[in-house]
């Protein structure tokens, strides 16, 4: 087989995932739409000439070194990335240089964008015809079979298909639609949006209690599922018309979220929403499972200059960003 020498890959990440939380194993039937943004996952790989593998992720300043391709051990330190070389079947020395855009425990799907660009990165290496589905398959393979982990299957298709997307949700299959919106409705998304970091966190705790009240029929938690998966078909119906009506159905998934679990909210993200409804919000959504990590605010037409403003003035960190249109691409 013949191998490129070097190879670059970058992929997508998401926000304002409507109907997150239902694209899991035990809300076999969800629902999600999601907008893919410019916060990129970037891989460059070279040959090193030996049969060593080395893993470089810039951001997490982390390393890790697998000397015997045959046997990778998995012990805490860039095990998704470690799974991904596994599964590919690498058998040359490589040097993985990792970064991303979104910084870490964003909650903007970053892991997935990250495992999508690296097996992205490796197909191409072996020049492979992977599809953006089979390519998404896998990275949700790699938490869910290869590392043992929860893992949602949204976040691996944003990643590798980029754009606006609605997903109807078969666990663990998934049906994409690509949603089209004009050109106005584009811009105005993107001067309207407000992407806020809150720092990074962790969310085990909550999974497993929203996952024990759901399978044990508690009658609040199914309810909110079935609002957020409800919210996800309205944004389906809605993104092209009102832009108020939009700001509308984040807020109602946002409150069906924050009712899953107390976890959900803590005085740092409950102060920006309370900031950002006060000057000129008219939506507001942790991204991904919530409890901290980043929220997107759509601002009511000529109040983001305050938001942004006033969220900076206390503290918060605001991430400039772009919807994206491209996903999962290698370049020179």
């Amino acid at each position: 087989m013949n191998f490129k020498n070097s190879v670059q890959t970058r992929a997508p990440t998401r926000i304002c995932d409507i109907g997150g939380w239902t694209d899991t194993w035990f809300y076999p039937k969800g629902a999600v739409f999601s907008f893919c943004v410019d916060l990129y996952s970037y891989v460059k790989l070279v040959e090193n000439g030996s049969k060593t593998i080395k893993i470089f992720a810039e951001n997490l300043k982390q390393s890790a070194e697998i000397l015997n391709l045959k046997k990778i051990e998995y012990n805490g330190v860039l095990d998704l990335l470690k799974a991904a070389i596994k599964r590919m079947n690498i058998e040359h020395g490589l040097d993985i240089f990792v970064r991303a855009d979104a910084p870490p425990g964003c909650g903007t799907g970053t892991s997935a964008s990250v495992a999508v660009t690296l097996i992205s990165a490796l197909a191409t290496y072996k020049r492979l015809n992977m599809d953006q589905s089979s390519i998404a398959a896998l990275a949700h393979k790699l938490e869910t079979e290869e590392l043992g982990l929860e893992s949602g299957v949204q976040d691996q298709y944003a990643a590798a298909f980029g754009g606006i997307n609605f997903m109807e949700i078969d666990y663990p299959k998934v049906k994409l639609t690509k949603i089209e919106i004009d050109e106005d409705r584009i811009l105005e998304l993107e001067n309207q949006f407000i992407l806020v970091y809150f720092g990074s966190r962790s969310s085990s705790k909550m999974h497993k209690a929203v996952i024990s009240n759901y399978k044990n029929r508690d009658e609040a938690t199914i309810n909110s599922f079935e609002t957020m998966r409800q919210c996800a078909y309205e944004m389906k119906a809605s993104i092209n018309s009102d832009i108020d009506f939009i700001g509308e159905i984040i807020n109602r998934n946002w409150d069906a979220q924050k009712s899953l679990h107390p976890l959900m909210i803590n005085p740092i993200v409950s102060k920006a929403e309370k900031i950002a409804k006060s000057n000129g919000a008219i939506g507001f959504k942790c991204n991904g499972a919530g409890g901290g990590g980043s929220a997107t605010i759509l601002a009511e037409c000529g109040y983001e200059y305050q938001i942004k403003k006033k969220l900076i003035k206390n503290g918060y960190t605001i991430l400039p960003c772009k919807l994206s249109f491209t996903g999962v691409r290698s370049y020179d």
